[in-house]
């Protein structure tokens, strides 16, 4: 508490009153002045956590970018690797329609041909059925076309003559046996054709 001077007080004992109660308000301004500084301290300490929570929060951010970002572009790789063998296996199924369509055409034509000759044997079968009693009671016919035997069957061309069953015909050097005379297997063809076996020689009949 401080003492208030009064007039009967000497110069000297006013003067340290004066002093004291100077001194009294320094130290309490200086009071007042450390607790602002130990103020500014707290809220200066404040600030450093706070920043260096910022920076751990933006450092996290960062590498969790970095992270997102990488598997981004590894996801981009992988879509870019399943569109290739997706266009690759694509390109496989059209090049095996497109095999598979060929199959099926050559086994169409094939069936086609294959009924088409179904159908000329069949045809061939019925003439010979037709044609097989009278062709045996004539006797003779005019013949000319000759189906000649060797590695292959094959027609030629002869000048017309009586022919019938058994008889011998020379075609090209070669003498032949007439086994049959029928039609002609050529679709339009009228004329009579002689079906040939090879002539047996008495030599060769005669061996057992």
């Amino acid at each position: 508490m401080s003492r208030i001077p009064s007039r009967g007080d000497t110069p000297q004992e006013r003067i340290e009153a004066l002093l004291a109660e100077r001194h009294r308000e320094l130290e309490t301004q200086a009071a007042r002045f450390g607790e602002s500084v130990q103020d500014l301290e707290r809220r200066e300490e404040l600030l450093r956590d706070s920043r260096s929570s910022l920076e751990r929060l933006l450092r996290l951010g960062t590498s969790d970018l970095d992270s997102r970002e990488a598997e981004l572009a590894q996801l981009v790789q992988e879509l870019a690797a399943r569109e290739e063998r997706l266009r690759e296996a694509e390109l496989e199924l059209a090049r095996r329609r497109g095999e598979l369509g060929a199959v099926e055409l050559k086994r169409a034509a094939l069936e086609r041909h294959e009924q088409a000759l179904a159908e000329r044997e069949e045809d061939i079968a019925a003439r010979e059925a037709q044609l097989s009693g009278p062709a045996l009671a004539m006797s003779f016919d005019s013949v000319g076309l000759a189906l000649v035997p060797g590695s292959t069957y094959r027609l030629v061309d002869i000048d017309p003559a009586t022919l019938g069953r058994g008889d011998t015909l020379i075609v090209e050097g070669e003498e032949h046996c007439v086994a049959r005379i029928g039609s002609s297997p050529l679709p339009g063809d009228s004329r009579r054709c002689a079906y040939l076996l090879p002539a047996v020689s008495p030599s060769s009949g005669g061996s057992s």
